[in-house]
C-alpha cells in the first residue's frame, strides 16, 4: 500500500471516528442549558409588599404609619418593621396592630442612640412573622409615655409579600 492510500485510509476511518462520536454519545450540555420549571406550591403566587413615610402623628405621644387594606384573594404575611426616629431622647415601644392603633399584635422596646450631628436618633430594624388575612390591614405604631419628636425625616415601614389564597 502506498504512503497516500495509507493516509487517505487513515483520514476516512478518523473522519468516521469523530462521526460515529457526534451521533453516538448523548449531547449533555443540551440538558444542562435547559433549566427545569419548578413552583413554590405553597407560596405560588408571591408579591412583594413595602410601605414605608413618613408617619402621622395625631397625639404627641403616638405616631403611626397604616398600610393598605389585604385585598380579596389574597394574604400577607409581614416579616419586617423598620423606623428612624430625628431627635428622639426617650425610648419608645413600637408595634405591629391589626387595623387601626388599639389593636396591637407584637410590641416591641427601643431605645435612642447618639447620632453624632444627628443628635439623639432611635432607630430598629425588627425580623417578625405575622399573617394578615383578606380585609385586614396593618399598622405600625411608635408611641411613649412623654412625646414623639415630629420631623420630616422620621420614617416606619412594614415589609413582606402577599400570597394567593387558594379557593
Amino acid at each position: 500500500m502506498s504512503k497516500s492510500k495509507r493516509l487517505a485510509s487513515g483520514v476516512a476511518l478518523c473522519s468516521l471516528v469523530a462521526l460515529v462520536m457526534v451521533f453516538a454519545v448523548p449531547n449533555t450540555a443540551s440538558a444542562q442549558i435547559r433549566p427545569a420549571m419548578v413552583r413554590n406550591v405553597d407560596e405560588p403566587a408571591r408579591v412583594p409588599y413595602f410601605v414605608s413615610a413618613v408617619p402621622s402623628c395625631p397625639f404627641l405621644n403616638e405616631c403611626l404609619l397604616a398600610g393598605p387594606t389585604v385585598p380579596a384573594g389574597k394574604r400577607l404575611r409581614v416579616t419586617r418593621l423598620e423606623g428612624i426616629l430625628i431627635g428622639q431622647a426617650t425610648s419608645i415601644f413600637f408595634a405591629l396592630t391589626l387595623n387601626d392603633d388599639n389593636s396591637p399584635v407584637l410590641l416591641f422596646p427601643a431605645a435612642p442612640i447618639s447620632g453624632a450631628f444627628f443628635g439623639n436618633v432611635l432607630s430598629f430594624n425588627q425580623e417578625v412573622d405575622f399573617y394578615f388575612e383578606a380585609g385586614q390591614a396593618p399598622h405600625i405604631l411608635v408611641g411613649n409615655s412623654s412625646s414623639i419628636v415630629v420631623d420630616v425625616r422620621n420614617r416606619l415601614t412594614i415589609v413582606g409579600y402577599l400570597v394567593d389564597i387558594l379557593p
